[in-house]
């Protein structure tokens, strides 16, 4: 009743063995359904893409989840965030970049970001509560970008996205894509 609009689908040894939209796949034409072909925006999804990315990052002994985020981006000055409080949302930094992000619906370039972050705000002791942050989650994306050596969605790409075959999953829509849901 409350979903605009959802596609789900079962798939086994690389088949689509079943699969329904129901809602609207535009929220503009309520009439139509989400199909096969509608994409979503991954969302807070891009988290787990990130984290996952982390982790592989200190498998490879690259980094340790102890490490502080100006150890890996040394012009981070806000002391003892460390990318273990930034995985759990326990680093106790404010939720969103600094500025009017929702507002504007632009995101902060990697420079941008950084110096952000240098200016956000300390809402609790690190470890202290759970504080949802995208600010750290894309802290931890510089992160990857910088130990990695390329762009965060280039490493995502060769990481991830390409082994899995998920040639859909981008940051942006591509071809058709579901309206009006963020």
């Amino acid at each position: 009743g409350r979903v605009p609009g959802l596609y789900a689908g079962v798939v086994r040894v690389g088949r689509l063995v079943w699969h329904e939209g129901i809602g609207a796949a535009d929220i503009s034409v309520p009439q139509v359904s989400p199909t096969v072909d509608d994409q979503y925006l991954v969302a807070s999804n891009s988290k787990t893409f990130t984290a996952v990315l982390v982790m592989q990052l200190r498998d490879e002994g690259k980094l340790s989840l102890d490490d502080t985020l100006d150890m890996h981006v040394p012009e981070v000055t806000h002391p003892g965030v460390t990318i273990r409080s930034a995985l759990t949302h326990a680093s106790g930094m404010q939720r969103e970049p600094v500025g009017d992000v929702w507002e504007t619906l632009k995101n902060p370039d990697r420079a941008e970001l950084v110096a952000g972050f240098n200016e956000a705000e300390r809402v609790h002791a690190p470890h202290h509560l759970w504080h949802y942050s995208n600010l750290v989650y894309s802290m931890l994306g510089e992160l990857v970008a910088r130990i990695d050596g390329r762009e965060w969605y280039d490493s995502l790409k060769a990481r991830i996205l390409d082994p899995l075959e998920m040639r859909r999953t981008t940051v942006g829509p591509v071809g058709s894509a579901v309206t009006g849901y963020y």
